[in-house]
């Protein structure tokens, strides 16, 4: 049910030098020591400045790369294979371009509501530069003929073959249009759903939105801004991470909170650190001391209320915590990704908070009902792991 299409992108000379962890993961210590290295990503997607002027900074360092040679472009229409590999985990998907109409058609299915400052900076940076730099991650349900081809495509010599962040980071580029057709004709019966980087589709479909305005423009085209660049997997290629919950300070003792919590808990004292072992479980730091919850009641009326971290924010956070938005509250900020218990009660036992929600992670068939009805989930769900590169490929939008 999508329409996928090959890309003629720029791609970095150096890969290991250039590419960069997507930009909203990415601290202020580590964009600091990045900016070090004229030739890196991180000058396009954080740019210095203010305002308007941040924006040109952006331009000036894409444009200071094609200046440089530090990327070149891809004259042969392309679709790539993309793996990371370690010894704990590994996956793989392509990158290519998906049609924003399907966007706009709901075949390119949503599972969180966007933000209208980051949607505003992200739409900004794109209309600016008309270049797109980071992926935004999709799934489809396993098929094993998308897959094979996948297989196909990787027994050729790799493009790009280096280390960063812990992971070995192949790419393939296939150009042969008869794959390409192939997994073209293929995708027209999948739906894809959107993991991570709901910002970057939106702003996408935006800057998409402007170009339809011209009435010059053919609606039908195959430009460049009519395709989101996209990473798209299988489902049985994902891992999920949880994303959890820190609570700076608590306004209530411990033991009325405690005893709250028993209205739809059973609470059970743990001796030690611990990650919870089944869906409908929570552990918990307080003020050093490790707790496990398990839900009373698991007769939930749709499948987002049996999310665990819907489970907290409908039956702790809003009603115990009076934390109501967990996006705009500063009494509560987000772990993605830390799995070692020890490692978070740290949040609680040295950096003075008081409070550490250690959840289960979000399964990605249940990601995928919730978006097949139009649900959304509660905000920071899930941490998909580890990050795909920004700057493997540049989408430029003007580039035909």
């Amino acid at each position: 049910m999508v329409k996928i299409s090959p890309l003629r992108p720029y791609v970095p000379v150096d890969p290991k030098e250039f590419c960069t962890n997507p930009y909203d993961i990415i601290g202020k210590e580590e964009e600091q020591e990045l900016k070090k290295n004229p030739d890196s990503l991180i000058h396009f997607i954080l740019p210095d400045g203010k305002g308007e002027e941040l924006y040109q900074n952006a331009v000036k360092a894409y444009n200071g790369f094609k200046q440089r040679k530090i990327i070149k472009h891809e004259e042969m229409p392309s679709i790539f294979v993309y793996r990371q590999e370690s010894p704990q985990f590994s996956h793989q998907g392509l990158i290519i371009g998906i049609s924003l109409q399907d966007y706009e058609d709901g075949n390119i299915v949503k599972h969180e509501n966007t933000r209208e400052k980051p949607l505003k900076d992200r739409t900004n940076h794109i209309v600016a530069s008309n270049v797109t730099a980071g992926l935004v991650w999709t799934v489809f349900k396993a098929n094993n003929k998308i897959n094979e081809l996948i297989e196909q495509i990787k027994a050729k010599k790799t493009k790009f073959d280096f280390e960063k962040y812990g992971y070995k980071h192949l790419l393939w580029q296939e150009t042969d249009p008869i794959i390409i057709e192939k997994l073209v004709e293929l995708f027209r019966n999948e739906k894809v759903y959107i993991a991570d980087g709901h910002h970057r589709a939106a702003s996408a479909a935006e800057y998409r939105k402007m170009q339809l305005k011209d009435s010059n423009v053919d609606k039908n085209s195959k430009a460049p801004w009519q395709f989101l660049l996209s990473y798209v997997a299988s489902d049985d290629q994902i891992r999920i991470l949880p994303y959890n919950r820190v609570i700076r300070k608590l306004a209530l003792t411990e033991n009325v909170f405690l005893e709250k919590l028993t209205e739809n808990f059973e609470i059970i004292p743990m001796e030690g650190a611990c990650n919870p072992e089944k869906k409908n479980e929570i552990t918990f730091c307080l003020k050093g001391k490790w707790y496990k919850l398990i839900v009373k009641n698991i007769n939930f009326k749709s499948k987002r209320d049996s999310l665990d971290v819907a489970i907290l924010q409908d039956m702790v956070l809003a009603p115990i915590l009076g934390i109501t938005d967990p996006r705009s509250d500063e009494n509560v900020f987000f772990i993605g990704g830390t799995q070692d218990p020890k490692e978070m009660e740290k949040y609680v036992i040295e950096k003075g908070n008081d409070l550490f929600f250690n959840l289960y992670p979000v399964d990605i068939k249940d990601l995928e009902a919730i978006a097949d009805k139009g649900g959304v989930m509660p905000p920071k769900s899930t941490w998909f792991d580890p990050k795909v590169l920004s700057g493997l490929v540049l989408h430029d939008l003007k580039k035909e």
